[in-house]
């Protein structure tokens, strides 16, 4: 119920994945204010996640932070997305009882370290070799268990225009 009326709950979570510079943040902007989604941003969630505060690294313990906020999200009768740096399995290991649908945005390593040193006005990348490894890791997964889902898009065949429309295909068929 929400202000006395009832609302239909989804149970499912958009997660954009992808390493650092290839569209995540440019497809939650495009998303954001559509009607039905929320876009909540990975690293603004981080900040608040004590999982993730002060150097620690335990994804699975943000991401039961995050899921928890998508949970307050979907009772309002909004469908989370979540533009974030993250493997499936991380996201995986923390569910309970929604269903994630991920895009994950692949490049290849050339186009990743030129994305990362191009970028200006916006956080720091220390690492573009640990950015190179997850986009091959990335790559690596050819599904998740169902019924989660497992959509890819590469970066590298298109233009940003390209990017953000599929972003917002794959956002639609998951309302």
């Amino acid at each position: 119920m929400v202000y006395g009326r009832p609302v239909s709950e989804p149970t499912c979570v958009l997660v954009v994945t992808g390493a650092a510079a290839t569209g995540k943040s440019t497809i939650g902007d495009h998303l954001r204010g559509r009607g039905g989604l929320v876009v909540i941003d990975g690293d603004v969630l981080g900040r608040g996640a004590a999982a993730t505060a002060y150097g620690r690294r335990d994804y699975v313990g943000f991401w039961r932070h995050a899921l928890a906020v998508c949970r307050e999200v979907r009772t309002n009768g909004l469908v989370p997305v979540v533009p974030c740096i993250c493997l499936p399995d991380q996201v995986l290991a923390a569910v309970d009882g929604e269903v994630v649908h991920f895009l994950a945005l692949l490049s290849d390593p050339g186009t990743v370290r030129r994305r990362i040193a191009g970028r200006r006005g916006v956080s720091d990348v220390p690492s573009p070799e640990s950015h190179v490894d997850l986009d091959r890791r990335l790559r690596q997964v050819a599904t998740v268990p169902a019924p989660h889902t497992w959509t890819t898009h590469d970066v590298t065949t298109g233009d940003v225009r390209r990017t953000r429309d599929a972003g917002a295909a794959w956002a639609q068929q998951h309302l």
